[in-house]
């Protein structure tokens, strides 16, 4: 992970990216903290041999972190996030299975359109009135034991999630179970992991099943090796091959008790029918939800949901060190769950990320010996181990489904937000 070449600077590649990262482990995420934290001395022990960053720092600007971070070059801040969460991945499951699971599922961010973020990430259009806000599609792989994201893609809304996701696969080249769900079901996504050394576990749609299986009538129950090939229709990505792609339609009923029965339609590439029976391929695929809640974590308790970036360069950078500071949370929660005995889901997140946050505003203070620094990371750990979730006895009441605030009612904007600030100014004058 080495830092780009480049004269030395007060903010060199190492603090810059650091800060990015410490930004999203903040409540708030604002340039303000970070120059606030920076002449405080926050980041002083990350540059021991050179003048400390607390003594260079003589305005309060964010004119010099803001022009650090546009030279940070993001083909680098990606292979960070990629050898941290490999790292961290090692450090967290030190007898990893021969085969990795990973979720993989796809979101949205929202950008305010500013410099050249409209360009890259396009407004999404309703009502032939385009909107003010610019969209971003990501495509994000979980880790199934760990949670941390262990690949991450981000694109305009004219990039599929099915594209991000043979982008991301094909790059990583990794023996990799990936798990999605009827979005993902596409031969060119299975035909990607494959081509990657991996495998695939996708549910299908029920059209989708009907045509590869080749009969109208779907029978309740079916584990049939089949060879899926591509039609006309699907799309061949750039590196794909056309081979056939060899494996299993499973037809299984998913009965839970308290829920309604499903029935799902399941494609994986998993032909050992021994080894992988379909009773277990379907509670593979039934732990999937769990990559919603990633996402919920990512977005609604870092923030990640919406970004300020002033352009799409610095978009892509702030996503990909957000992932890396999530991934510093989940690596904590996972050896924190090995001292603990447990699993790492069972550790709160918001608790553990709120300890690691006050945690490494100390540590690289100058005058602190390494000592005290390890002190203060087994205190840190020991604490995570104990921030378990509440263990819920009783059963959760049911709450209606309806609004507890009645809704405030604005006038419909008839123009552009530039024209109606025109006629607010006008009407301003006149008053």
């Amino acid at each position: 992970m080495g830092c780009p070449a480049s004269y030395q600077r007060l903010w060199t590649p190492l603090i810059t990216l650091w800060y990015c990262l410490w930004q999203w482990l903040q409540p708030q995420h604002t340039l303000e903290a970070v120059v606030t934290d920076a002449r405080r001395g926050g980041a002083d022990g990350l540059c021991p041999k050179a003048k400390p960053l607390s003594q260079g720092l003589r305005s309060k600007a964010t004119a010099s972190y803001t022009k650090a971070r546009q030279r940070l070059p993001l083909a680098w801040v990606r292979q960070c996030f990629l050898n941290l969460a490999a790292s961290l991945a090692r450090l967290a499951q030190p007898s990893a299975p021969a085969m990795a699971i990973e979720w993989i599922d796809g979101s949205t961010k929202r950008l305010r359109p500013h410099g050249d973020i409209p360009q890259h990430f396009p407004p999404h259009r309703t009502n032939r009135k385009q909107a003010y806000w610019c969209l971003a599609r990501q495509v994000v792989s979980y880790g199934a034991h760990t949670g941390l994201a262990r690949g991450a893609g981000l694109a305009s809304l004219h990039v599929s999630e099915q594209a991000l996701a043979v982008q991301l696969m094909l790059e990583r080249a990794q023996s990799v179970l990936y798990i999605g769900d009827r979005n993902f079901g596409v031969w060119r996504v299975v035909r990607a992991a494959v081509q990657s050394g991996g495998h695939a576990l996708m549910r299908l749609t029920k059209v989708r099943a009907r045509k590869l299986l080749g009969e109208k009538r779907m029978p309740k129950f079916l584990d049939l090796p089949v060879h899926w090939t591509a039609s006309s229709h699907d799309q061949v990505d750039p590196g794909l091959d056309q081979t056939p792609v060899a494996g299993r339609l499973i037809i299984i009923r998913a009965c839970r008790p308290g829920f309604r029965t499903q029935t799902l339609y399941l494609f994986t590439t998993l032909t050992d029918q021994n080894l992988y029976p379909p009773e277990r391929l379907l509670e593979l695929y039934g732990r999937r939800w769990q990559v919603e809640l990633n996402f919920r974590t990512v977005k609604a308790t870092l923030g990640m949901d919406q970004s300020e970036a002033k352009s799409a360069q610095m978009v892509r950078k702030e996503f990909y060190a957000g992932l890396m500071a999530y991934n510093l949370v989940r690596g904590l929660m996972a050896l924190a769950a090995q001292q603990a005995g447990c699993q790492p889901g069972q550790l709160s997140f918001s608790k553990v990320h709120i300890l690691l946050a006050q945690t490494l505003a100390e540590v690289f203070l100058t005058g602190m010996s390494a000592a005290i620094r390890l002190r203060r990371f087994l205190w840190m750990l020991a604490e995570a181990s104990a921030a378990r979730l509440p263990r819920r006895r009783k059963p959760r009441v049911n709450e209606p489904r309806a609004q507890y605030y009645p809704p405030q009612i604005f006038p419909k904007m008839r123009g552009s937000r530039a024209q109606e600030r025109h006629a607010l100014k006008k009407m301003l004058q006149k008053s």
